[in-house]
């Protein structure tokens, strides 16, 4: 039986896609530089449109303004980083910085008017769906299930702590998506789970810390992908 989310490959495909494109426009944009049409300063200047690009992408993937609230916000942070660099703005851009406590009680409130979210992180011995974000914070998950089926991991200025130890893969495989900005996580898994990582790293990197050692036995051992992005962050996946 096949209980995979198709909507998680999707989503770091998007990602995926939306970095590949920035890249080839600074690329573009650098070599513009060299030759003296533009002036790398300027292009320098320009570095928020990653957060908007990434926010925008993450928000409209979401079904409905409150599961892509953390995406908007993202987006928007972008936005005003950009703005300030274009020198538009007619304050510091640091002077909103405790918007970031009134997003974050919004993002409580609402939490507390009764609004469940179908794709948020289950915690049973039937099925687990990860779908879990930290942000100027941090969390620390251990989840028990016999089919567990990935999910999607979003830190940014944060960090995160997760343990499947007590989790088995239903199928072949399973796959969580991460995006880790400005921030760090440890991922523990069990021994009998092979790890493939994909994430693409820029200006951070990932460290498969588990045993590669062989495993005894008929049976294939699961295997766990990481795929998504690290950005100026690290991320830790071991035994």
């Amino acid at each position: 039986m096949n209980m995979r989310n198709p909507r998680l490959p999707a989503a770091a495909g998007a990602v995926r896609l939306v970095f590949g494109i920035l890249i080839i426009v600074a690329g573009l944009l650098f070599t513009l530089d060299n030759f003296g049409f533009v002036s790398a300063r300027f292009l320098i200047g320009l570095w928020p449109v990653a957060l908007i690009a990434v926010g925008l992408t993450k928000a409209l993937q979401r079904k409905g303004f409150w599961n892509g609230f953390w995406g908007w916000v993202v987006a928007l942070a972008g936005l005003l980083l950009l703005l300030d660099n274009l020198h538009i703005l007619r304050f510091p851009v640091w002077k909103l910085l405790p918007l970031v406590l009134v997003a974050f009680g919004i993002r409580l409130v609402q939490k507390a008017g009764g609004r469940t979210f179908p794709d948020r992180t289950i915690e049973s011995r039937t099925a687990a769906t990860l779908d879990e974000t930290a942000i100027f914070g941090g969390w620390d998950r251990a989840i028990s299930t016999k089919e567990f089926l990935g999910g999607e991991i979003n830190a940014l200025f944060g960090g995160f702590e997760l343990d499947l130890t007590n989790c088995q893969i239903p199928d072949d495989e399973a796959t969580i998506t991460v995006f880790v900005a400005f921030g760090g996580g440890d991922i523990r898994v069990p021994d009998d789970w092979n790890v493939e990582v994909r994430a693409f790293a820029i200006f951070g990197g990932t460290d498969d810390k588990t045993d590669h050692s062989p495993i005894d036995g008929d049976v294939p051992p699961k295997k766990l992908v990481i795929d998504g992005f690290v950005v100026f962050g690290g991320l830790d996946i071991k035994n």
